[in-house]
């Protein structure tokens, strides 16, 4: 049910060249770049061309969020979704030397692109002046103002505060209803809170999007999320009807929109006194550009620590074995290397517990008596129960209950340790009863 105070949602149907004059269109910040190529306007064309025995013509929806923010004027529209294509139609306006007359298409013509939106605007531009000397001036003018005032758009503009709801309309249009992932909800929040280069941090942040070996929801959803609930000693278990799940979802949205460090805390001091201060995985999140900042450093730490486990703990080649695999019994290797589903929870907590290790005390102090018990530790879950859950990992790994016994909290001890050896006095073995390696090996080799 809408808040009494909440405005309401406006739908209309209105003109392409009734949008492109409102002088308050803008691109935000948070917007991907500018993509469309020349097939793109190809396609735009000769839609147009082949719709031109028709009164009208319907191109799309484009939706808006009322962005009072700005005090230069009244209110700012901000795109949020419909910006390639007002963009590419712009292009058209401006190859027929006719953008002057709209100032919304001047508008988004003349904001600050990136690198790859210059490039794809300046690729297109160049197409449609091909398609202009193609089909000859007086045909592309006949094409441009039957787009102009017979094409209608459905605009959809959201109210100042419902933000998440613009996002989630553009989610469900260009995703088939897939829901909107709370890290897209995360870059708009914080995109809007700093003004260094937009457009480059967000092409970084589209490129971890579709990193393959660790994608921006892997790094959330199985990393950072998890290491930081568990550094604290909480679950990050989201309770459900039909049972428990860690998941990063908008419940522990907060977890990672920050401290402006223009507040006056005392512990904002230390990161207050250099720019390029050192970004830990557990740090406070500092709102704006140092989140972006956080978010790169820790995609390249995590990928780092996991390449580095790989070297050590992958199976090797039978021609060309490789020496730092021959420290570590085979079995062991088997297990860490399995894809079997059974051992996938336990390899997470492994990964997560060696990469806040590393980070802390360096890599090179993961030793073969470290690796050992932290592997040990991660994978006593395993052999102790007949099916593992997500409830089960959330309540170990945080120092809750297992087995109705207690846990170590390795996560928290990790987090306050001062050196390795500090570290690895505190552990208690009874509590995964002094199990081994050897035993782990034995009690799983017919399951492997």
């Amino acid at each position: 049910m809408m808040n009494a105070n909440e405005k309401e949602i406006g739908f209309e149907s209105k003109k392409v060249s009734e949008i492109l004059k409102w002088d308050s269109l803008t691109i935000p910040s948070y917007q991907r770049p500018y993509k469309w190529n020349r097939k793109h306007i190809r396609n735009l064309f000769y839609d147009l061309r082949d719709a031109m025995e028709k009164k009208e013509y319907q191109v799309g929806s484009v939706i808006l969020h009322e962005n009072d923010g700005h005090l230069d004027i009244e209110r700012h529209l901000d795109i949020v979704d419909g910006q390639q294509r007002l963009v590419s139609i712009s292009l058209f306006l401006y190859a027929l030397n006719r953008y002057d007359e709209f100032k919304g298409a001047k508008n988004l013509l003349e904001a600050g692109f990136g690198e790859l939106s210059c490039y794809n605007a300046y690729e297109n531009f160049n197409e449609w002046k091909n398609l202009i000397q193609l089909v000859g001036e007086k045909e592309a003018e006949q094409v441009c103002s039957f787009l102009l005032e017979n094409c209608s758009v459905s605009v959809i503009t959201m109210p100042q505060e419902r933000l998440s709801e613009a996002f989630q309309l553009f989610d469900s249009q260009n995703n088939r209803g897939k829901s909107l992932e709370p890290h897209d909800l995360l870059k708009a929040y914080h995109l809007r809170k700093q003004d260094s280069e937009d457009e480059k941090i967000v092409e970084k942040w589209e490129q971890f999007v579709e990193d393959k070996d660790l994608s921006l929801k892997e790094l959330f959803d199985k990393h950072l999320f998890r290491m930081r609930r568990w550094s604290r000693g909480e679950t990050g278990l989201t309770n459900k009807r039909y049972g428990s799940y860690l998941r990063f979802t908008e419940d522990f949205i907060d977890d990672f929109k920050g401290v402006d460090l223009k507040q006056n805390f005392p512990y904002l001091k230390l990161y207050k006194m250099t720019d390029k201060f050192p970004i830990s995985l557990t740090m406070p999140i500092i709102d704006g550009s140092k989140f972006f900042e956080y978010i790169e450093s820790a995609h390249e730490t995590i990928r780092d620590h996991k390449d580095f486990l790989n070297e050590q703990l992958g199976i090797s080649n039978e021609s060309e074995e490789e020496e730092q695999n021959l420290a570590y019994p085979e079995g062991m290797l088997k297990i860490y290397n399995s894809s079997k589903g059974r051992y996938l929870k336990c390899q997470n907590m492994f990964l997560n517990i060696c990469s806040l290790f590393a980070e802390r005390f360096g890599k090179e102090e993961l030793s073969k008596e470290i690796v050992e018990t932290l592997f040990i530790w991660s994978y006593y879950p395993r052999v102790k129960s007949r099916a593992i859950y997500d409830a089960t990992v959330g309540n170990y790994a945080a120092g809750g209950r297992f087995r109705q016994k207690d846990v170590q909290k390795l996560f928290q001890l990790l987090a306050h340790a001062v050196t390795p050896n500090d570290f690895m006095v505190k552990i208690d073995r009874e509590l995964f009863e002094n199990y081994t390696v050897e035993q782990i090996i034995e009690e799983e080799k017919e399951k492997w």
